[in-house]
C-alpha cells in the first residue's frame, strides 16, 4: 500500500518457481492492480514476468536507463501509509509520535483541503508547507469525517526543527499540526 507514490519494479521468471517466487510475484501483481483501480497516476509499480526464463538471466540491467527520469517527489498530495512496525514515525509528510502495526493513514492533500481517513491510528501530525497549501487561506482539516479549519503560519523554526529531524530539505516543513482520530 506504501508504493502509492514509488516507482518500482519487479521482474521474474516464468520458470523461476523455487520458494514460491513466481507465485509471490503474480500475487504481488494482482495486489497492486486492485489498488490502481481504473488509475494511472498512483502506483507507479511493473512486474514483469520473462517467459521461457528461470531464477538467472534476466534482463533487468535494461530496467536502469528506463528508471533514470523518475524522481522522488518529497511532498505528493495523496499518502497511503501502511504502518509495519514501531520504529518508523515519518512518512512524507506525515508523522505518527507512536507507529504501531497495522495502522494505517490514508491522507489526500488538495485545494487547501486535507483529508486524513485512519484505522487503528491514535494521533498525528500534519507537515505542510507552500508546495502543498496556500498559507494566505485556512485550511480545511476533514478527520475520519470530522471537519474544522485552521489558519496555518509558516514557522522558520518548524522548518529548521523538521530539517534536523529528517537530515533532508525535501522533507522539511514549514507547519506542525496535531490531529487526534
Amino acid at each position: 500500500k506504501t508504493l502509492r507514490n514509488t516507482v518500482f519494479s519487479v521482474m521474474v521468471g516464468e520458470k523461476d518457481t523455487a520458494y514460491g517466487r513466481i507465485e509471490r510475484c503474480r500475487k504481488f501483481n494482482d495486489t497492486i492492480q486492485a489498488l490502481r483501480g481504473n488509475r494511472t497516476d498512483i502506483y507507479p509499480v511493473t512486474v514483469q514476468v520473462i517467459p521461457g526464463n528461470g531464477h538467472t538471466g534476466l534482463p533487468d540491467r535494461d530496467l536502469i536507463k528506463a528508471m533514470y527520469p523518475a524522481t522522488r517527489q518529497p511532498a505528493p498530495r495523496e499518502l497511503t501509509w501502511l504502518m509495519t512496525d514501531n520504529v518508523i514515525k515519518d512518512f512524507y509528510w506525515l508523522r505518527d509520535p507512536q507507529p504501531a502495526k497495522e495502522r494505517e493513514i490514508d491522507a489526500v492533500c488538495l485545494e487547501n483541503r486535507v483529508t486524513l481517513t485512519a484505522t487503528n491510528a491514535v494521533t498525528a501530525f500534519v507537515l505542510l508547507d507552500s508546495r502543498l497549501v496556500d498559507f494566505a487561506r485556512p485550511v480545511t482539516f476533514d478527520i475520519n469525517g470530522k471537519i474544522s479549519t485552521r489558519k496555518l503560519k509558516p514557522s522558520l523554526l518548524t522548518l529548521c526543527q523538521t530539517l534536523a529531524e529528517r537530515g533532508d530539505p525535501g522533507l522539511a516543513f514549514s507547519t506542525k499540526t496535531q490531529v487526534q482520530f
